[in-house]
């Protein structure tokens, strides 16, 4: 087997091939997904984009799934009943209309297992097919009136679990805007793709700490390293500025009491896996129609350099940290 060296988006030689692992419950998650991997196809310096589609099926005791299991075509695809239409067959359909305009690699596959295991098949499939980023959909989607509904809490499990133990890098997508890492590089690997795209003008809005306006409600903790780190993202954000001519900079600097409402949204249980911000943009209250990627980097046994910690009024209690 190959070497699995790429685990997160950003890398040494950007040009290398990004593999991507998507996710999908049914075909209503479909139209968001295509137009999240025709953002991300690059340019044609690029080696290319390979996307692995996994269909989420949990698995029951009715005979026709495991039947299905058994009749699974060779080349990965699913079986197609021709007897019965169904959201697969349009899936399908759906991912190979898009590989050939696209010229991007589709395998189709499908994951039927139990809801407390279907995080393992998610990660080993990773694994296994050497995938820098895996896409799980949000467990809610957008009703008409733009709040948004849980569909399946279980698969909010299924997510968190897979943030916790995939070796890779993890973005959860929410039908509605674009939040991403502590380390700025890291956030923008994603947006130089997406930018080399000719129907894209990407904005990049920085949000800054301003320390002494933080009060006793959150602290921020900053390693030695830090201030290098900071100098780093402040080069990279300058040539990333200059090679991007599509490219709007935002720089957010803002007090914390103005921000408290993001935080106690984080703090809340509802969503606690998105973080402050990913809360935030999928609130009612923000007011967009555009889809958010919350992404969480890949890190080998290391610390964020950064990390907010937000106290509880007891001092008995444990900080939580983000």
């Amino acid at each position: 087997m190959a070497d699995y060296k790429n685990r997160t988006i950003e890398r040494k030689n950007p040009n290398t091939q990004l593999r991507i692992l998507i996710c999908y419950h049914s075909a209503r998650n479909i139209p968001s997904i295509i137009n999240l991997l025709e953002a991300s196809r690059g340019s044609e310096k690029r080696e290319g984009l390979s996307v692995y589609a996994l269909h989420l099926m949990e698995l029951s005791e009715r005979s026709s799934a495991i039947i299905m299991v058994h009749k699974a075509r060779k080349n990965g695809l699913p079986f197609w009943n021709k007897s019965q239409q169904s959201d697969a067959n349009h899936v399908v359909v759906a991912f190979e209309a898009f590989r050939q305009l696209s010229r991007v690699s589709i395998r189709s596959m499908k994951a039927i297992s139990s809801m407390p295991g279907m995080h393992d098949d998610i990660c080993n499939t990773a694994e296994s097919n050497r995938a820098a980023l895996i896409i799980l959909p949000f467990h809610k989607h957008q009703r008409v009136d733009g709040s948004l509904e849980t569909t399946r809490s279980d698969f909010r499990l299924v997510n968190r679990k897979v943030l916790e133990h995939a070796r890779c890098s993890v973005g959860i997508l929410v039908d509605r805007g674009l939040g991403g890492t502590t380390q700025v590089a890291a956030t923008l690997a994603y947006g130089v793709r997406m930018a080399e795209h000719p129907g894209i003008r990407l904005t990049v809005i920085r949000f800054i700490v301003e320390p002494e306006s933080m009060g006793e409600i959150v602290r921020v903790n900053i390693e030695a390293a830090s201030s290098k780190l900071r100098s780093s993202d402040e080069e990279f954000l300058a040539e990333f500025k200059q090679n991007m001519a599509r490219m709007t900079l935002s720089n957010m600097k803002r007090n914390w009491p103005e921000c408290e409402a993001a935080l106690d949204l984080g703090r809340s249980d509802d969503c606690s896996e998105l973080g402050p911000v990913g809360v935030l943009l999928t609130s009612p209250d923000f007011s967009t129609t555009a889809s958010v990627l919350i992404v969480q980097q890949y890190k080998s046994g290391a610390s964020p350099n950064l990390t907010l910690q937000m106290e509880d009024e007891s001092p008995d209690k444990d900080s939580e940290s983000n």
